[in-house]
Formats: C-alpha cells, structure tokens, sequence
C-alpha cells in the first residue's frame, strides 16, 4: 500500500488515498470515486469511464492497464483525478 494525495480539480478538494500499488489504474479509478461520492455526495460516479489518473511530479497520465508500481508511484507522491 502506497500513501498518496488525490487532487480532483472538479472538486477543488484533495484527498488522502492509500491505494494497492499493485491493483490496475482501471481498478482503482472507480474505488476512489465511490469513496469520494460517499463523502461529498457528489456526481462523479457516471464519468468513471472518463477519468484519468496522472502523476503530477512526472506529468504523466497513467494507463488504465498499469498498476502504481509500473509508475514507480511511492508513499507522497501527488497524483491527480481528472
């Protein structure tokens, strides 16, 4: 498990996530989203197919199809939901 900071732009907020380095981007995207809704009650859940992950210290949009560790994503690291 990685700790990392999810910024939601949409949101204007950013969130805590401890996310499994190991599980697909894809897999990942609509558990963040759940949790995000429940707290906010908000939206986001019908764009789910929509949205990317990306790294903001690489600037990078990360695969559907990768994992974390691909991306060398690490406790601190800031990624961002859009």
């Amino acid at each position: 498990m990685v700790l990392v900071d999810v910024t939601v732009p949409s949101l204007g907020r950013t969130y805590d996530f401890s996310l499994d380095e190991q599980v697909p981007v894809s897999v990942l995207i609509p558990e963040m989203v759940e949790m995000i809704c429940q707290k906010e009650r908000c939206g986001l859940e019908g764009m789910q197919d929509k949205l990317n992950l990306c790294c903001l210290d690489t600037r990078e949009i990360l695969s559907p199809e990768a994992d974390l560790k691909q991306y060398k994503i690490v406790n601190g690291k800031r990624l961002m939901l859009i």
